[in-house]
């Protein structure tokens, strides 16, 4: 059932990305004004489902570009990346010390501002895309490296903390993701956003469900 509601939400984004994206090349031919933009942010990546039971509650950095068709329409190309944690349940049935987990997206991302003009500016977002699973398995240890001291011109070794990779599991697959956010003006043609989406990964038998919470700049 978890499955079949999955995959009719990634249906039904992909077919809001599409109508989105029709929208664009309709209107936008009628428009002079036209102008690349670009983006950087990060924040909070809380996970849902069963694959909150294996993994915890991450983070997230996001950088993309964009092309605005309209002051209403807009999309961008996004790269995300995923930090989490493991818990101590996947550590036991490995038998390894320690393990960590990422996520990384390629989107294709249509926004529909809702007030250019305002002071605040409501939008919905959607997007669809791959996304790249991995939880790596590690064992704390010790390595050495080279030093240079300027004031006595020499070079030294010392021991750092480091960790051995003791194997990793990858699953990839298309994901989608929708939501909504707003944007502030606070100099000049920067703006200033924070957004919510809901967004879902076929990453093999359990797929990835978050909710991340982002904060960023557009330029």
């Amino acid at each position: 059932m978890s499955k079949a509601i999955g995959i009719t939400t990634l249906c039904t984004t992909c077919g809001l990305v599409m109508a989105l994206t029709l929208a664009a090349a309709v209107s936008g031919c009628a428009q002079d004004e036209r102008r690349f933009t670009f983006n950087v942010g990060g924040g909070f990546s809380p996970l849902l489902g069963q694959i909150s039971d294996r993994l915890d509650n991450g983070w997230n950095v996001t950088v993309g570009g964009g092309y605005d068709f309209t002051r209403h329409f807009e999309t961008n190309l996004q790269f995300t990346y995923n930090g989490f944690g493991v818990r101590p349940l996947v550590l036991a049935e490995a038998g390894a010390p320690a393990a960590n987990s990422h996520m990384w997206s390629i989107t294709v991302d249509p926004k529909l501002r809702l007030h250019p003009s305002g002071r605040v500016d409501p939008y919905i977002v959607g997007g669809v895309g791959y996304y790249h699973r991995t939880i790596e398995f590690t064992q704390p240890t010790v390595a050495p490296v080279f030093l240079f001291d300027p004031f006595f011109d020499t070079f030294f070794s010392e021991l750092v903390p480091a960790n051995i990779v003791l194997g990793d599991i990858t699953r990839g697959g298309v994901g989608g993701n929708l939501g909504a956010g707003f944007d502030v003006p606070f100099f000049g043609g920067t703006r200033f956003s924070i957004e919510a989406r809901y967004q879902y990964a076929a990453t093999g038998n359990l797929p990835m469900r978050m909710i991340p919470l982002t904060v960023g700049i557009k330029w």
